[in-house]
């Protein structure tokens, strides 16, 4: 399962990953080769059906899945249209894990109050794991089914204990 000796250098193969991180994200939020070919070193969860970031505007990556210009161009779009959609969902999981912070670090810890917290950040994180499948689901079917072949070639194993 792994890049094997035909994948691109960094590729998908031999790391793992996870969904855009914030707002001025484009790139990969997780320990992929970032935009300069540079790993990042940092990991996100989530629903993953490609390297995190524009993967499909890496040239090396590209080519070795044999996309097409059209194919790239429609891929952009549909990170355009939904990238505000994604900022706006991971601020507001931001601002949910800040309150169950804030709410963690009072003197007298209220259970109920961190409990319900806890709950909308969950919500919070679930509604952003969500859209990004979704996202990632309509750029998957601009591919080929050779493309997405050679795409799940690549992809990492899941983690141990995973199944």
């Amino acid at each position: 399962m792994g890049g094997g000796a035909n994948a691109p250098q960094g590729s998908w193969g031999r790391q793992s990953g996870g969904y855009p991180q914030g707002p001025n994200s484009d790139g990969p939020s997780g320990s992929w080769p970032d935009n300069r070919g540079e790993h990042t070193g940092r990991m996100r969860g989530g629903f993953q059906l490609g390297p995190p970031g524009r993967w499909w505007n890496d040239d090396a990556f590209a080519r070795s899945l044999g996309l097409e210009p059209g194919q790239q161009h429609r891929m952009d779009d549909i990170f355009k249209a939904n990238k505000s959609q994604l900022v706006s969902l991971y601020k507001g999981l931001r601002h949910e894990e800040s309150q169950l912070d804030r709410l963690s670090r009072t003197r007298v810890l209220d259970e109920t109050q961190i409990d319900a917290q806890i709950d909308r950040v969950a919500q919070a994180r679930a509604e952003l794991e969500k859209a990004n499948a979704h996202m990632l689901l309509e750029i998957r079917k601009q591919m080929t089914p050779e493309q997405t072949a050679r795409l799940d070639e690549l992809r990492p194993p899941p983690p141990p204990g995973a199944n």
